[in-house]
């Protein structure tokens, strides 16, 4: 049995690394893993195991993250999360070395744990010097400036780079050369196995199709309302269709409103992604990452003040204040371009699948 610890906040985690899970159970002949997560991820990996009896994990609830604050698409009190974070990180890394102990794990028994961006099992790892492998995007965080509370984050920083450095095996699914410990292998994301028109026709995306999709969580809701916004507008001047997936939680001004379709949260948003013309989306990595494998073009508004999505989108061409432009910008994408095959990122899978089976073959 390996154990995959992944983080539970958001849930780019837990579908790269069901991406890769699935990957090394088709080449590498190997499906004993057990996830330790929680929260949203937890009930997602449940709702996959009903979905894919084929392929069906171990999956245990043991942590509940902090809930970031988010008023109007912005991030509020970054410095307040950051300590609801550290709290969260000793209560995790409590919960993390029990569960290990309780487990019966021992180095010739088990003799590796994987953790997804989970730094509390990468530490209790470390100190039961048991080989670890870490998957992460991020190498350093700044979500405070400064005052004392950037000094409480350099502290973290520097903890965070002691505990990569001290990995095993890092795998960062960016793409850059491979240095040390660290193996960069390129976005990670869901195999598709049907084509885009098969997907087409059994999501019954007839015309132009954009996908607003925001994750499981309320952070999105802000970004959801102001593309309704803007396509009860630019639909008296384009034949298109508009399909979104929120919670159940939002609130819209009509309720009767039927310009759009609601698919509500479902688990293979992937394959909407692959299928539409048009995503629209925060700039998580899980979104942006399929986008740029499957081809599909993109929207990526950034949560304001939060240091990761706004670099991402940024790369992409992206800022917060695009929020107010979404009518210009969606109508510039009405073009129905996709990126060509040539210009479509490779998906990482493969070579993540083959790091880590690398190690449990030792």
């Amino acid at each position: 049995m390996t154990l995959f610890f992944s983080s539970p906040i958001g849930l780019g985690h837990i579908t790269r690394d069901i991406a890769i899970v699935k990957e090394i159970a088709k080449s590498f002949n190997y499906h004993d893993f057990s996830f330790i997560t929680g929260s949203k991820a937890f009930d997602f990996i449940c709702n996959e195991n009903d979905s894919s009896e084929e392929s069906k994990v171990n999956a245990h609830n043991l942590y509940f993250p902090p809930e970031f604050s988010i008023d109007e698409g912005r991030l509020n009190n970054s410095f307040l999360w950051l300590l609801k974070y550290v709290s969260y990180f000793r209560k995790s890394k409590r919960k993390a070395k029990k569960w290990i102990s309780t487990s019966g794990i021992k180095r010739d028994t088990y003799p590796l744990i994987i953790t997804d961006e989970d730094f509390a099992s990468l530490s209790v790892g470390k100190d039961l010097n048991i080989p670890r492998i870490l998957i992460t995007d991020i190498l350093r965080t700044h979500f405070t400036r400064n005052g004392i509370l950037s000094g409480i984050e350099k502290y973290l920083n520097n903890s965070m780079c002691n505990l990569i450095k001290s990995s095993d095996c890092v795998i960062i699914p960016e793409c850059g050369d491979n240095r040390d410990n660290l193996f960069y292998v390129g976005p990670i994301v869901r195999e598709i196995k049907a084509s885009r028109d098969e997907l087409r026709k059994r999501l019954s995306f007839n015309k132009f199709t954009i996908l607003v999709t925001t994750g499981g969580t309320s952070a999105g809701d802000y970004l959801t309302k102001k593309t309704l916004e803007s396509f009860t507008r630019i639909r008296k001047r384009h034949d298109c269709d508009l399909v979104v997936s929120f919670t159940s939680n939002i609130s819209l001004n009509d309720k009767r409103d039927k310009s759009y379709r609601n698919i509500g949260f479902v688990n293979n948003i992937h394959e909407y992604v692959y299928a539409a013309d048009l995503v629209i989306s925060l700039a998580g990595k899980s979104t942006i990452d399929e986008s740029l494998v499957y081809g599909t073009p993109g929207i990526f508004i950034p949560i304001k003040n939060h240091f990761e999505q706004e670099d991402r989108a940024r790369e992409l061409g992206f800022s917060y204040e695009d929020i107010n432009k979404l009518d210009t910008i969606m109508e510039g994408k009405l073009s129905g371009f996709r990126l060509e095959n040539e210009k479509r990122m490779p998906n990482g899978v493969a070579e993540a699948a083959k790091l880590i089976a690398g190690y449990l073959n030792k």
